[in-house]
């Protein structure tokens, strides 16, 4: 059996049917979107979700979604490009429960929290530790952030996992401009 195997594969190869006519992998436009989004390619991108890419697409690996890739990266073109191709804005990493915003909101970007609550992010969707954006925003000292999150209706009473709300963290850390702000908000002690 194995010698008529053999003979099938030197047959096949002596014809010139070798490997360079035999596809190795099928095209997957959900692994090259998630690869343009990797390595910043817009035109990539553009290209494969008006071919009818789904943008909330998920890398098999760690289950992340293209929209959070590029919230990590900061690339606000290509966070626009999948929100105008109806990406989900609240889709979180199944492991933690981190969304765009929260990413954005750590890295005080007062933009992408602007995109992202433009195409109807949920200010106050918690991750797994029932961390909100805001409350990752005051830990993260970011009070252009918090202010973004508090004009756009984020709760400063949520409480985390801990107990601990927003304007808990704000004292703990001694930040009075962040304490100001959230007792404008209506937070409370």
């Amino acid at each position: 059996m194995l010698a008529i195997k053999r003979t099938l594969l030197l047959a096949f190869f002596a014809l010139g049917l070798g490997a360079a006519t035999v596809p190795v992998m099928a095209i997957n436009p959900q692994y090259d979107l998630l690869k343009a989004v990797e390595e910043d390619d817009i035109n990539e991108a553009t290209d494969l979700l008006t071919k009818g890419a789904n943008p909330d697409t998920r890398r098999r690996s760690d289950q992340i979604p293209a929209i959070l890739i590029a919230a990590e990266k900061g690339n606000l073109a290509m966070l626009k490009l999948l929100l105008d191709h109806r990406a989900n804005p609240d889709l979180a990493d199944r492991t933690r429960g981190v969304t765009a915003l929260m990413k954005r909101a750590i890295a005080g970007d007062t933009a992408g929290l602007q995109l992202l609550l433009s195409y109807k992010a949920d200010p106050n969707r918690a991750d797994i530790g029932q961390e909100t954006a805001l409350i990752k925003a005051v830990r993260s000292r970011k009070t252009k952030a918090v202010e973004v999150l508090l004009e756009a209706g984020a709760d400063p009473n949520v409480q985390d996992l801990t107990g601990k709300t927003a304007l808990e963290y704000a004292k703990l850390d001694r930040n009075r401009r962040l304490v100001k702000a959230l007792e404008d908000a209506g937070a409370t002690y």
